[in-house]
């Protein structure tokens, strides 16, 4: 590895094709195309600006989060954080050849497990080989004098406040290095688990191109900076056949076509008389509506979620009706075993749990209108079970 300085105040350093390759071969495991940019770019410059500033400047830097899970957080925001002298260094890479700004996107501005104190501004031509730190800020300066863009949830501060004299970062930090480079930042609210789980589930779904802006920071901020929360949302977007994502699409129960694990309940219940007799009490079974049925399996017995959807003439909403049954009529469906409806956001509309012998639980009947999204939990325990639809 060689390094210059082309001009008195920006580095320069080279990026070797051996570098690229690999760090390009890492990318490909990403959910999306931005995510493997994101994650070619990042690992480019972890590669080769940890060395030197380990070489240079401070001997102990290291990646504030372990090496091996920089790959889940690069899948779905740009930027790796270092840490040294219990400081947070954020570099901030970009491929475009236009550097009249800096963007930070805001989990490195507005998470305090994540807030840097210090942000580099790396511009990286894999084509040409090299990248060069063009300039640095701090967070006080990003959320004073920078703005702030909702389209992408950036900071964004102009080339003429950055600092464009890199080699001050270090003289500074030398000199004074208890001073303040951080204003303060309001906690994240805590999201209760089943809340978490329906926002992961919802977000796993790769037509979602970035989820980072799917759903308000506070809930993605706290999702995010959770590494065992951040780690299941890489692998479900990885496409891991055990917890992706699907959305089960009403519409096409109206023409008889259910996902799978879902089945009309006429087929379920035609070989089963001692389970139509008991479904007899509480549906009718031949009226004209889509019944859909999936079996649950719970640690102590299955339980059957059948799902009834009721179309209308010159109406785009659909009547939806829930219901959350004891596979097995002789055993009641187990205390506090609760069946909610919940918006996308994870706030819940209904709920209902069962009590003490209750065979069955349902929802009050609603109405969704065409292409709203809605999800149903189920929750016994720490065991929780999240339905996505769409109507």
């Amino acid at each position: 590895m060689s390094f210059m300085f082309e001009t008195v105040t920006q580095l320069t350093l080279d990026l070797p094709a051996s570098v690229q390759q690999e760090s390009w071969q890492q990318s490909q495991s990403a959910s999306s195309a931005q995510g493997q940019w994101h994650t070619f770019l990042n690992q480019l410059c972890v590669t080769v600006l940890l060395p030197w500033l380990q070489t240079e400047y401070v001997p102990t830097a290291t990646t504030h989060l372990e090496a091996s899970t920089l790959p889940t957080v690069w899948d779905v925001v740009n930027g790796t954080a270092l840490s040294f002298d219990r400081k947070r260094l954020v570099l901030i890479p970009d491929k475009s050849l236009d550097t009249s700004e800096l963007r930070v996107p805001q989990e490195w501005v507005d998470s305090p497990n994540w807030a840097g104190d210090y942000f580099l501004a790396v511009q990286v031509n894999p084509d040409a080989g090299w990248l060069q730190v063009w300039g640095y800020t701090t967070h006080e300066m990003l959320k004073t004098m920078g703005s702030y863009d909702p389209s992408d949830r950036t900071y964004c501060l102009d080339a003429q406040q950055v600092i464009q004299d890199v080699s001050a970062l270090w003289v500074v930090h030398q000199l004074a290095a208890d001073e303040p480079t951080q204003v303060a930042i309001a906690p994240l609210p805590p999201i209760p688990a089943a809340q978490a789980d329906n926002l992961l589930q919802r977000l796993a779904n790769l037509d979602i191109d970035q989820p980072r802006l799917e759903i308000p920071f506070e809930l993605w901020g706290a999702l995010i900076t959770n590494d065992s929360w951040r780690q299941r949302l890489y692998q479900q977007r990885q496409g891991d056949s055990a917890t992706a994502s699907r959305v089960t699409q009403l519409r096409q129960w109206l023409q008889n076509h259910f996902e799978t694990g879902w089945q009309a309940l006429e087929t379920l219940v035609g070989n089963d008389a001692n389970l139509a007799f008991s479904l007899r009490q509480t549906v009718d079974l031949t009226e004209t509506t889509i019944k859909g049925v999936k079996l649950l399996q719970l640690p102590t017995q299955a339980v059957l979620l059948l799902v009834i959807v009721e179309s209308t003439p010159n109406d785009d909403r659909v009547g939806i009706r829930v219901q959350l049954r004891s596979r097995d009529r002789q055993i009641p469906l187990p205390e506090a075993l609760s069946l909610n409806l919940l918006a996308t956001e994870g706030e819940v509309i209904q709920s209902v749990q069962a009590r003490r012998q209750d065979e069955a639980i349902q929802l009050k009947r609603f109405r969704v209108s065409s292409g709203t999204p809605f999800n149903l939990q189920i929750i016994w325990e720490d065991v929780v079970f999240t339905e996505q639809f769409m109507a």
